[in-house]
């Protein structure tokens, strides 16, 4: 058999410049790998940003690639607009929500309040002088227009409550948790360590109300609880208060996005604070505000 000499060297030829080939792919990929692994950072950023709670830092290595870097800087920026804007934009609607709550509650406690006053009056005038047969139903029909009152001052109440605007803040939480215990037939109680609740300013305090409120409603609808304990604390310079239930808990995973959670931590972001959610299936929940005290966005 006659081998030519030429064909060998050109399939080593060959070969070589494959393998060549080869290897400059190779490095070129490990190289483009590792200059762009900032790049690859910065979009799993992108995909896991959560307005809703603190953005954390990206720290970008020492070699990063220029054009990276000024990608990097400008998705920082629009972040930082976005989050300003919509902070703002939060706090108008949370503001304009309240302030239609106060409102409401209002007609509901002047006008609709004395409405029904009035029906009782001429209720009570007629009854004593209308037959004997129709005094008992007069009264029964008193007592349904009494029991409309009072559930019309507790909505007034829920909606904005007096004693936040008028005795403060602590006040407004034990009449809270009371009525609650009270009404939802569940051992409650509100314990505050002396000075946990001052130097917050009157969004804050707001914010504290409706955690603890809707904490509250959360117990009632969903948990089961036979107890329940709202507690004001000072940690490290932050205002800290918890809402602990001895209820049938729920696994976080699945279960929070249903519970008025997100409403909670807007409002507290709003107010420089975090809301966090601690529960075990069998064991209860807990629901934790941490407040900056005299902070305020």
């Amino acid at each position: 058999m006659h081998l030519d000499p030429n064909a060998v060297a050109d399939r080593r030829r060959l070969g070589l410049l494959v393998v060549a080939v080869l290897a400059t792919v190779l490095v070129n990929g490990c190289v483009l790998r590792r200059r762009f692994a900032p790049l690859e950072q910065l979009i799993a950023a992108m995909e896991c940003v959560d307005f809703s709670a603190r953005r954390p830092a990206i720290s970008p290595p020492a070699d990063e690639v220029q054009e990276v870097a000024r990608l990097r800087q400008a998705y920082d920026r629009m972040l930082e607009r976005l989050e300003i804007e919509r902070t703002r934009t939060a706090s108008a609607v949370l503001q304009a929500q309240e302030s239609e709550r106060a409102r409401v509650a209002r007609d509901l406690h002047d006008e609709a309040n004395q409405a029904l006053t009035g029906v009782l009056l001429r209720l009570q005038a007629t009854a004593e002088q209308a037959p004997a047969e129709l005094r008992a139903e007069l009264r029964e029909t008193q007592g349904v227009a009494t029991q409309a009152m009072e559930e019309l001052l507790r909505l007034a109440r829920k909606l904005r409550p007096a004693a936040l605007d008028d005795l403060g803040l602590e006040a407004a939480l034990r009449t809270l948790v009371a009525e609650f215990g009270r009404r939802a037939v569940i051992d409650a109680a509100l314990t505050v360590e002396p000075g946990a609740l001052d130097a917050l300013d009157e969004e804050a305090q707001l914010v504290v109300y409706r955690v603890v409120q809707e904490g509250l409603s959360n117990v009632a609808r969903h948990s089961g609880a036979r107890r329940v304990r709202v507690s004001a604390v000072g940690e490290d310079g932050r205002t800290v208060v918890r809402v602990d239930d001895d209820g049938s808990g729920f696994d976080e995973r699945t279960t929070t996005r249903g519970l008025g959670l997100t409403g909670m931590r807007e409002r507290a972001v709003l107010a420089g604070g975090r809301v966090a959610v601690l529960s075990v299936p069998g064991e209860g929940t807990m629901v934790e505000l941490r407040l900056h005290r005299g902070e305020a966005s």
